[in-house]
Formats: C-alpha cells, structure tokens, sequence
C-alpha cells in the first residue's frame, strides 16, 4: 500500500470517529466537546498546512507580512461553521487603519487562538516560545511565516530575535499583538486579572499607540470545567487608539490602570446577561484547569511581556533597537502548549 493511501485511510478514521464524538454527544455532552475539540484540531493542522504553502508564495511576491493572517483568516473562516461560532467585531475598521499600534485584549482560554484568526489584523507581529518551532504543522508554517521565536536559555539569539521583530515594526508600519493579564483567565463572569506592565512600557517608549479590543465573556460557549463547547455568538468590540504621545516612565500606572478600567466596563456592556451575575455554582479551579492546559504563563501564538519592570526607565524614544531588544528578551515569557493534552483532559474528565 502506498504511503498516500496509508495517510488518507488514517485522515479518514480520525474524521470519521471526530463526527461520531458529535454524534453521540447528541446524547451526551461530554463526547460532543471531545468531538468538536478534535475538529478544531485537525482545522488547525489543515490551516497551518495551507499558511506553510501560503508564506513561501507570499514571500516570493514581497507580501511575507501577510502570512499569519491569511492562515488565521483561514482557521477561523473554516472553523467557525464546524463549531457553529459566529464572532462580531465592532469598529474592526480600527485595526486596519491604525499602524504601527499595540493591541492588546483580555485573554479567557485557550479558545482566543481561535478569535484571533478572526480578529488579527494584516501586518501583525506576534512571538512564541522556540520549542513551538518543532510541532507539527504548525511549527513548520510558524517558522517560514516570520514568527519571532524567543529562546530564553541563549540570550544572545533572543535579542537577535526582538531586534529584527522591532525593525521590522518599523520597516513594514507592523503591529504587535500583546495579551496584557500575561495568562488566561478562565473566568465565567465578565473579570480581567490585573495587567502587567510591560506592553504599556513599550507602547510609551516606542510612541506608538495602544489599541484596546475587548472580547465578551464566552463562558456560555466554552467553559473548560463543564466540558461545553458549543454553538453560539461572541462579541468583540475595538476601542478608540489611546495615544502615548507625550507620556513618561512616570505615566506608566496610570496609563495602566485608565486603560484597565475602561475595558472592563465595556466587557461588562457587551457580555451576555447569563454570564453577568454569580449562579452560585462553585467556580472551576484554576489550578486545575491551568495544570490540564499546560501552564498558566502566557500564550502562544500571541507573546506576551509580563515583568513588571520590563523596559526600564533607561530607555527612551531614541534608543535604538538593539537595545530595546536587550531589554524585552530579559523577561520574555515562556509560552505553553497551544492545545491542552488530550490525554490529561480525558483523565481529569474521569476523575470528576
């Protein structure tokens, strides 16, 4: 038998038994969550297969800038439907208008990968750890796509790294996406962790400025606990650029907490009335919840900077590149795992 023949039989049983988890999680809801986990999976391979192909054509006609978000307009274009997920983006014409700019949005789960297919604007910069480079599929197109990898054991490759990601910021008008709570929440009511500095810090010493995006509580879509994954709408709203100019090192807190605080009231505006008041249900451990999706720092396909002090008040508008870049890599988070291992998900289903 062919080798082709082997792997389409092989596609054709993962496929068949992912449709049969649905099924039967007509019956009982665990197995459809199963189900429509592994369809968001194989979308996920099936799309960073395509965003290998894409980048190496877009880099052979000058467009390489576009190549994450054409393979994340295709994740979210071709599992969106599969899940029955429709995201509303209100005022989206934002991101496209503003560049270079710092986005940042409150992170729930490990779902957010797959609204940010939707969300992420062209010309966007994001960051992940260097062992992502190795998986499968999505590490092969991560590598030709432009993906800055930051190797936080070798220090001196992780400001080549942050060097070239900043210049290219420049060079190409770029933004950078940036996950300022530096973990995900979990939360099934409307709540953000506290905000760590760093995106902030950068924002004001690049002077570019910061574009908030807000995305509604999903909890009634996906609760991690509760095995749901279900149909259903989340909303997002783009918020008015804060500008930096003019601000200091010593701005810094306020910028901070203003920012914060106006997120906040308008997450509590746009999220559904089912998830705005306490149910009295006793609210998932995090703990446990983070174990089973690797760690509880930051994110992958999205870096984020989450030091409290990670650019120092020795860097201004006019330091160059290289040593902004010296100052990112010393406290570069280390990312997780993009998927939770199914295996420990299926363990802790077992236990509960």
């Amino acid at each position: 038998m062919a080798a082709s023949d082997v792997v389409l039989s092989g596609l054709g049983i993962v496929i068949a038994f992912t449709m049969s988890l649905n099924i039967l999680g007509l019956i009982y809801r665990p197995l459809q969550f199963y189900g429509k986990f592994l369809l968001c999976f194989l979308s996920m391979c099936t799309c960073a297969s395509y965003g290998f192909f894409a980048s190496i054509l877009l880099s052979l006609i000058g467009k390489k800038g576009l190549s994450q978000w054409t393979a994340g307009r295709a994740f979210s274009t071709l599992t969106c439907p599969l899940i029955g997920l429709k995201i509303d983006i209100k005022n989206e014409e934002i991101l496209r208008k503003t560049r270079p700019a710092i986005i940042i949005a409150n992170h729930q789960s490990e779902l957010d990968v797959l609204l940010l297919g939707r969300i992420f604007p062209k010309y966007c910069s994001v960051t992940a750890k260097s062992s992502l480079k190795y998986v499968p599929f999505l590490g092969w197109f991560m590598m030709i796509s432009g993906t800055v990898f930051i190797d936080r054991q070798n220090r001196g490759k992780a400001i080549k790294a942050l060097d070239g990601a900043i210049n290219s910021m420049k060079k190409n008008n770029q933004c950078v996406f940036i996950f300022p709570e530096g973990t995900r929440s979990y939360f099934t009511q409307p709540d953000m962790l506290s905000f760590k500095r760093g995106a902030f810090h950068l924002a004001i010493q690049s002077g570019f400025p910061i574009i908030p995006v807000v995305i509604s509580n999903y909890s009634h879509v996906f609760n991690f606990r509760k095995r749901i994954l279900q149909a259903g709408t989340i909303d997002v709203q783009v918020l008015d650029p804060v500008t930096t100019e003019g601000l200091s090192i010593e701005d810094v807190d306020d910028l901070v907490e203003t920012t914060r605080i106006k997120m906040l009231k308008v997450l509590k505006e746009v999220s559904p009335k089912a998830v705005k008041e306490p149910t009295g249900d006793v609210e998932a451990d995090d703990t446990t919840l983070l174990s089973a999706s690797g760690t509880a720092n930051g994110s992958d396909l999205v870096g984020t900077i989450d030091d409290e002090d990670v650019l120092e008040p020795r860097i201004t508008r006019d330091t160059d590149a290289s040593e902004i870049s010296a100052v990112l890599s010393e406290s570069a988070t280390e990312a997780t795992d993009l998927t939770p291992d199914i295996s420990k998900v299926i363990e802790l289903d077992t236990r509960n």
